[in-house]
């Protein structure tokens, strides 16, 4: 058996994989707080535990984990179904509740970690030790009791990972990208908000008949938000692109981040929509910003989190020890151009008291202007990014990947 805490558990999986084809290959592998390379567990061939911490405040962090939970059990849907015993017995992935990444080395405090867990240390032993004692009775002649008994707490582990405490993250997720990467909800659930129309007749003529997911700068650059009025009824197309945390040569220090940094989308404006579906000014405000959208995201948030117990906890944990988000006004690119609203990004920083976030607009434009009229862009905060930041870095004095900082 290998195993390792953090980066510890980096260098025994890079050990395993180093000794996977040899006479002395390994058995198994544990690690805590910590993840196989790229979090590629469907194709890791030696049979793996992934532990991780619901308060791991670093690259451990539940929405990180959360990539090597898909991976495992998308190679437990290949071989049958999820929380099989082929899956408990070679790739389980459980998050232990109320545990911090400083959990797994009691006595010692981890710099940038969430501190103090919500458990004591004997507790916290008590679960890992169940956890991996379950693993490796998988792996060793037991009589049946202790195989029943070992699949049980594998499974039930799982279970919470997946059904309690990730639920909501994995909605959250759903909203910035559709499952089949084609298009981006949340810019439909923001098109509805922007068109401020105040009656459902009328929100029942609008509808967005095409909301594309753009790869790339170049392509949201070139897309255009269109209209087509028919029967009394207006169909739109609106665009959507998304900026991932984690790139470039520094992108370690973000890299902890699943969701997006940012959620950029082209829509009509009140006034467009309300000129197309012939409706009065008193059925109707064009006065909703990007802002206001941001505001919906933090609601969003809390609303999925609250469908779980685990959510429901982890809103009373935030609510107790967590900073706040301070909402700013929206910001414009100079002079307003299009080309410079792409290039340009949501403002999201955490000054120490607050996750300060700004959203870059452009728009409304006017119905009259000779260039993109009727149009209002956003670059908004997703609801993910801020469940991430009320579930883990809201509760550290400042929010980060690294092991750095008390």
């Amino acid at each position: 058996l290998m195993s390792g805490h953090s980066l510890g558990g980096t260098c025994a999986s890079s050990l395993v994989e180093a000794y996977e084809k040899t006479a002395q290959k390994y058995q198994a592998l544990v690690v805590m707080g910590s993840y196989v390379t790229d979090q590629a567990v469907e194709g890791f061939s030696t049979p793996v535990l992934t532990l991780g911490a619901e308060l791991d405040g670093g690259l451990g962090r539940p929405g990180n984990i959360l990539t090597s939970l898909e991976s495992s059990d998308k190679a437990a849907l290949a071989e049958g179904e999820l929380n099989s015993k082929w899956q408990l017995t070679n790739k389980p992935v459980s998050i232990l509740p109320k545990l911090d990444h400083s959990s797994f080395c009691p006595g010692f405090r981890v710099p940038g970690d969430v501190y103090p867990a919500d458990t004591d240390n004997a507790t916290a032993m008590t679960l890992i030790s169940h956890h991996v004692a379950s693993f490796l009775h998988l792996h060793t002649p037991q009589p049946k009791e202790i195989v029943d008994d070992s699949v049980s707490v594998l499974e039930g582990g799982m279970r919470w990972t997946r059904e309690e405490l990730l639920r909501p993250y994995t909605e959250a997720l759903a909203l910035e990208l559709s499952r089949d990467g084609k298009t981006a909800p949340w810019c439909a659930v923001a098109q509805d908000y922007i068109a401020g129309l105040k009656h459902r007749n009328d929100s029942a003529r609008l509808h967005i008949a095409h909301n594309a997911y753009t790869t790339t700068d170049s392509n949201f650059e070139h897309s255009r938000v269109k209209y087509l009025t028919r029967s009394d009824e207006l169909y739109l197309n609106i665009s959507a692109h998304d900026a991932p945390y984690g790139t470039g040569p520094t992108g370690i220090a973000t890299s902890c981040l699943r969701p997006s940094l940012e959620v950029g989308c082209k829509l009509a404006s009140a006034d467009r929509i309300a000129e197309q579906l012939r409706v009065p000014s008193s059925s109707y405000t064009n006065t909703s910003t990007c802002m206001d959208i941001n505001n919906l995201a933090v609601k969003t948030a809390f609303d999925l989190l609250n469908r779980t117990e685990a959510g429901r906890s982890a809103i009373a944990r935030y609510h107790k020890r967590g900073r706040g988000v301070c909402l700013e006004k929206d910001h414009s690119p100079l002079g307003n151009i299009g080309p410079l609203f792409v290039k340009g990004r949501l403002s999201i920083k955490d000054n120490g008291t607050c996750l300060v976030v700004s959203s870059m607009s452009l728009g409304p434009t006017p119905l009259k202007s000779l260039l993109f009229p009727g149009v209002q862009y956003c670059k908004l905060l997703s609801p993910a990014r801020i469940m991430d930041y009320i579930m883990i870095d809201s509760l550290k004095s400042k929010s980060g990947c690294l092991n750095v900082g008390p």
